[in-house]
C-alpha cells in the first residue's frame, strides 16, 4: 500500500536522486537525521535539529524590528523573481469556480489546474510564474490568532515552472532561486537555514513527488516541491512533464523579514492599529514576546481544554496565568479578528456568502467567531471599516477589493442582526437544558451551533453563569467544517447498455438540425445508439429531446461517458447496422431553448439587480416552465423579484444578439474571467461560450455552457414571467419562471382564472381588486364572529354533557367537525380534570382529551374503548396522554 511514510523511505534510501542539489555541495550543506523528529534534513551548519518549530523555539524576533508594508515586501519578493525570469500573474479568486471538487483555493497552484475525465491537467498562460495568490484554509481556526503563525486566509505566493524536462526548470535551479533570495533579499543567515526532506501527494496519490521545506530560526518558510510521480492502477509511473510547485508562505516571510512579535503584527499593521485605538487593549510588546517565542510549540487543535492550553504555553513563556488572561488573550482577539475580517472581505468579494451549507458555512463560523471576540472583549470596531482598511492597504497589490460596499455592508449587517437574535433565545435554550439536567456534550454543542447557531464559547459562559462547567473541546471548529467542501456529483449514469469501446457520437444538435439519418450501431432493450444525432441529451438542466427515430417515439436521451444513448418508449423494430430517420419534436425543443436563453438572461439581471455575489448556483429547464438558483443572503422580496423581472426583458425588448463560439479553456478564462463557470466548474479541454449581447455589442452575460439556444430568432423568446420565488435553503433562493410559448400559456391561463373569478364574485373585471378585498374583509369579520359563537357554543355544550355524566368519563357523538369537538373537549375536562371525554362525530373523527388529574393516558383511553365508539372499528391516528385524536375505519 502506498503512504507518505512508504514513500518518504523509499526516496530517502535514493537521497541523491530526489533531494540532493548542486547548491547543497557548493555551499557545504551536510545530510543530517533529527534527533526529535526523525527526519533527514540539510544544513550548513552543526545543528541536531531540523528547524521546526516544536524542536526549536522562534528566535528571529528582533528588537530593532523592520517597517515594511505588505505591498511593499511583495514588491521586493516579485522584483526578484522577474529579474528571475518570472511572468508575474494577477491571483485567481478565493472561490475556485474552475474546480468542481473544491469550493476555496487552498493552494497557488490551484489556479492552473483543471481535471478532465478524472485526470489532472494544467493551464498556464506563462512559464515559469509566480502569482500572489490569497488562500482560505478552514483546519485551523482555533489556532488563529493564538501561534502567530495561523491564517484563515494568507498569500501563497506560488512560484511554479511546469512541464520539465520540455520547458522550464527542475531541482537544481529551484533551490538555487530558493537560497539566493533567502539568504541575499530575505536576510536568512545560511547556518540558520535547513532544508528538510519531505513527500507531497495528492489525496489519492494521483500525483506526488519528493519536497524540500526551508526552515529557519524555527518558522517554516517554504515548501518546495517537485510533482515527479503518478500513481494508477497499482503503478507508479514518472510524469512526461513535471511540476515544480513552490509555495511561499508569504506571511511568514514577512514575519520573519520584519522580526515582529507575530505575524499579524507583519501583515497587519493598520488594522490593528485601529482596532487598539478603539478598543483600548493594553499592548505589552516585551511580555507577548515571551509568548510568541514559544507558541509555535503548542498545537491548540491537540488541546482539550482551554486553561490547560493557557497554562501550559503561560509556563513555557514564564509568565504568570494572571499576565496572560489579562493581557495576551485580548491581544490574540485582536489579531483573530484582523484575519477573520480580511477573510471575510476576500470570500465576500469574490462571491461566497456567509451561509450554513457549502463553504458559505466556514464564512459564518468565522464570522460569528468574530462576533463572539468582539462582545467578550467589549471592542468598539466596525467590520466594514476592518475591511475598508484591509482593502487600502492591499489596493496596490490587488486593485479595488470594496466596489460594492454598500452590498457588504448590508451581508454583514444581516448575519449581525442574525447573531443578536441567536444571543437572545440562547440563553433561554441553554437554560432549559440546564434545568432538566441534561449533559451538553460535544455532540449537543454541534447541534446547538449547527441548528441554532450557538457558539460553544458562549454556552460555556451562560452555564458559567448558571454555576455548571462545560467543556468545549478547542478544535471544535475544525471539527465542525471538516468535510463541507465535498459534494456527491453525477458524472454519467449507466442505463444497462454495454457502450464499452464505441467510438463518441457525432452531435449534430450544435447545428440545430431538426431532422438526420444516422447508422444504427446498437440496439438494446428499447436503447439505441447511433453514429451521429440530432436529439439533445440532457445536459446542464436542460432536459433531453423528444421525437422519433424510424417513427418509434424517443422518450429519453442520456450521455455515458462521449457515447448518447436513446431511450424509446417500445422496443426497437431496426437492427444494428441499418440506417434510421431521426426527427425532433420542434415545438419541444424551440420551448427548451427559450427557456435556456432565458436563463441567461435572468442570471445576468440578478447580479445586475442584486450584486456580483448572485451566482447561479443550480439550474432546471423543461418544456413547461424553468427555474434558477440563485445566490443571496436573504430572501428575495416582492421587489427584488419585479426588477429582476423587468430587467431580463429590458434585454429582450432592447435587442440582443446570441452567439456561440468554442475556445481554448485558457483562452475563455482570460477573455471571460471566472464569471463563465456560473453553477460550477466544466471538466473540458475546449469550452462552448454562450455570449449574449445588447445590439449595440455590449456584453450582457457570458457562461461555458453545452445547452442549446434561440440564435437568429431571439425575439421568440417573446416575453419572461416570473411565477414564483422561493428559499430552498440557507444563501439560495429558487426563480421559478415561463418563457416564449409557456409564458403565453400562463397568462392565458391567468386570463381565464381572473375571468372565472370575477364571475363567483359577481365584479367587473377591473374592479376585481376591490371586490375580493372588500370580500376577504367581511370573510374575516364573519369568521371573527364565527370563533366567537362556537366558542360560547363549547362553553354551553360542555357544561351540558358534564353535568348529565356528574363527572365521569364520557363517549359521546356529537356532529360537530373536528375543531369544535375538540372545543367542546378540552372545556369539559378543564370542569372535571379527573374525567376523560371522547367526541366522535357521524363522519368518523375522533377526538380524546385527558383531565389533568384522571391519571389515564388518551392515546390508551381511545384503544380500550374503541368498542363503545363504533364495534368492530379501528381508530386510525395518533396522540399523546392529554390528547388523542384521529379517524374511525
Amino acid at each position: 500500500m502506498i503512504t507518505k511514510e512508504t514513500l518518504r523511505k523509499d526516496f530517502s534510501k535514493d537521497y541523491q536522486k530526489y533531494y540532493s542539489v548542486e547548491l547543497f555541495k557548493r555551499e557545504g550543506f551536510k545530510r543530517k537525521q533529527c534527533k526529535a523528529c526523525g527526519k533527514f534534513f540539510w544544513t550548513a551548519s552543526d545543528k541536531e535539529y531540523c528547524g521546526d518549530s516544536e524542536h526549536e523555539p522562534y528566535s528571529f524576533m528582533k528588537d530593532k524590528q523592520r517597517d515594511i508594508s505588505y505591498v511593499e515586501f511583495w514588491d521586493k519578493f516579485a522584483g526578484f523573481f522577474k529579474k528571475n525570469g518570472h511572468a508575474i500573474v494577477e491571483r485567481y479568486p478565493v472561490v475556485s469556480r474552475w474546480r468542481q471538487d473544491l469550493y476555496f483555493t487552498i493552494a497557488g497552484i490551484q489556479d492552473f489546474q483543471r481535471i478532465e475525465n478524472g485526470k489532472m491537467e494544467f493551464e498556464y498562460q506563462s512559464n515559469p510564474l509566480l502569482v500572489p495568490q490569497m488562500c482560505m484554509r478552514f483546519n485551523d481556526v482555533p489556532n488563529v490568532g493564538i501561534t502567530g503563525r495561523h491564517f484563515t486566509a494568507f498569500m501563497m505566493a506560488n512560484q511554479t515552472s511546469f512541464n520539465y524536462p520540455k520547458e522550464g526548470y527542475w531541482r537544481d535551479r529551484t533551490i538555487e532561486l530558493n537560497y539566493d533570495f533567502l539568504t541575499k533579499v530575505a536576510g536568512v543567515k545560511k547556518e540558520d537555514l535547513t532544508y528538510v526532506e519531505d513527500v507531497w501527494a495528492m489525496g489519492d496519490f494521483s500525483e506526488f513527488g519528493p519536497s524540500l521545506e526551508a526552515f529557519a530560526n524555527g518558522l517554516e518558510i517554504v515548501n518546495n516541491v517537485f510533482t515527479q510521480f503518478e500513481y494508477a492502477n497499482d503503478t507508479i509511473r514518472e510524469l512526461p512533464g513535471k511540476v515544480v510547485d513552490v509555495g511561499w508562505g508569504f506571511e511568514r516571510m514577512l514575519w520573519f523579514y520584519t522580526g515582529k512579535e507575530t505575524a499579524y503584527d507583519a501583515a497587519f499593521p493598520k488594522v490593528l492599529d485601529y482596532i487598539h485605538k478603539n478598543c483600548g487593549i493594553r499592548q505589552d510588546r516585551r511580555l507577548y514576546r515571551k509568548v510568541g517565542e514559544v507558541a509555535g510549540s503548542v498545537d491548540i487543535g491537540e488541546a482539550s481544554d482551554t486553561s490547560k492550553y493557557a497554562e501550559e504555553l503561560s509556563r513555557r513563556a514564564g509568565i504568570s496565568i494572571d499576565d496572560y488572561n489579562s493581557i495576551i488573550r485580548p491581544m490574540q482577539a485582536a489579531y483573530a479578528i484582523a484575519d477573520h475580517s480580511r477573510t471575510l472581505m476576500f470570500g465576500i468579494n469574490d462571491g461566497a456568502l456567509p451561509s450554513n451549507v457549502g463553504g458559505g458555512y466556514n464564512l459564518r463560523v468565522i464570522l460569528r467567531r468574530m462576533f463572539d471576540l468582539i462582545d467578550e472583549y467589549s471592542m468598539s470596531v466596525d467590520p466594514i471599516k476592518l475591511m475598508e482598511t484591509h482593502a487600502s492597504e492591499l489596493k496596490g497589490l490587488y486593485g479595488p477589493m470594496l466596489e460594492d460596499k454598500d452590498e457588504l455592508k448590508a451581508i454583514i449587517e444581516l448575519e449581525h442582526k442574525r447573531y443578536r437574535n441567536t444571543k437572545q433565545s440562547a440563553s433561554s435554550i441553554v437554560a432549559s437544558l440546564l434545568s432538566k439536567r441534561e449533559q451538553i456534550t460535544t455532540d449537543r454543542l454541534k447541534t446547538l451551533y449547527e441548528s441554532n447557531g450557538i457558539t460553544p464559547e458562549y454556552i460555556a459562559k451562560v452555564a458559567d453563569s448558571k454555576g455548571v462547567k462545560v467543556k468545549v473541546p478547542e478544535n471544535f471548529y475544525s471539527k465542525i467544517v471538516k468535510g463541507d467542501f465535498t459534494e456527491a456529483r453525477k458524472h454519467g449514469k449507466g442505463l444497462g447498455i454495454d457502450i464499452s469501446g464505441m467510438r463518441a457520437t457525432e452531435k449534430l444538435f450544435y447545428d440545430l438540425q431538426l431532422e438526420a439519418k444516422a447508422k444504427v450501431l446498437k440496439v438494446k432493450d428499447g436503447m439505441v445508439v447511433l453514429d451521429r444525432t440530432p436529439f439533445y441529451a440532457e445536459s446542464g438542466g436542460q432536459e433531453a429531446d423528444h421525437g422519433t427515430i424510424d417513427g418509434a417515439k424517443v422518450r429519453d436521451v442520456q450521455t455515458v461517458g462521449n457515447v448518447i444513448v436513446h431511450t424509446l418508449e417500445g422496443k426497437a423494430a431496426f437492427k444494428e447496422g441499418g440506417t434510421v430517420q431521426c426527427k425532433i419534436d420542434a415545438e419541444r425543443r424551440r420551448r427548451l431553448m427559450a427557456h435556456h436563453t432565458a436563463t441567461h438572461l435572468i442570471s445576468a439581471a440578478a447580479r445586475s439587480i442584486l450584486g456580483r455575489h448572485a451566482w447561479q448556483e443550480g439550474a432546471k429547464k423543461t418544456a413547461s416552465k424553468a427555474h434558477i438558483d440563485i445566490a443571496h443572503y436573504e430572501r428575495l422580496s416582492d421587489e427584488q423579484i419585479r426588477a429582476i423581472e423587468n430587467k431580463a426583458n429590458s434585454y429582450i425588448l432592447d435587442g440582443m444578439k446570441v452567439k456561440m463560439s468554442e475556445y481554448d479553456r485558457n483562452k475563455a478564462e482570460a477573455d471571460y474571467g471566472f464569471a463563465i463557470y456560473q453553477g460550477h466548474g466544466v471538466p473540458a479541454k475546449r469550452l462552448r461560450i454562450v455570449e449574449v449581447r445588447d445590439l449595440n455589442g455590449k456584453l450582457i452575460d457570458a457562461e461555458a455552457c453545452g445547452g442549446l439556444h434561440l440564435m437568429g430568432r431571439e425575439s421568440s423568446i417573446g416575453l419572461i414571467k416570473i411565477t414564483s420565488s422561493f428559499r430552498i435553503h440557507d444563501g439560495v433562493d429558487r426563480i421559478e419562471f415561463v418563457a416564449g410559448s409557456a409564458a403565453m400559456e400562463y397568462l392565458a391561463a391567468m386570463d381565464r382564472n381572473i375571468a372565472e373569478l370575477a364571475k363567483v364574485t359577481g365584479s367587473d373585471v377591473d374592479k376585481l381588486n376591490e371586490t375580493v378585498v372588500r370580500q376577504v374583509a367581511e370573510l374575516k369579520d364573519f369568521r371573527k364572529r364565527y370563533t366567537e359563537l362556537a366558542d360560547r357554543l363549547s362553553i354551553d355544550i360542555a357544561a351540558s354533557i358534564m353535568d348529565s355524566a356528574k363527572g365521569k368519563h364520557v363517549i359521546r357523538k356529537l356532529d360537530y367537525e373536528p375543531t369544535m369537538l375538540r372545543k367542546i373537549a378540552t372545556e369539559a375536562v378543564s370542569r372535571h380534570e379527573e374525567s376523560v371525554v371522547i367526541l366522535h362525530n357521524g363522519e368518523g373523527s375522533v377526538v380524546c382529551i385527558s383531565g389533568t388529574k384522571s391519571g389515564v393516558s388518551a392515546a390508551d383511553f381511545i384503544k380500550e374503548n374503541i368498542s363503545a365508539i363504533s364495534v368492530g372499528a379501528k381508530f386510525i391516528g395518533g396522540g399523546s396522554k392529554r390528547m388523542a385524536e384521529g379517524r374511525l375505519a
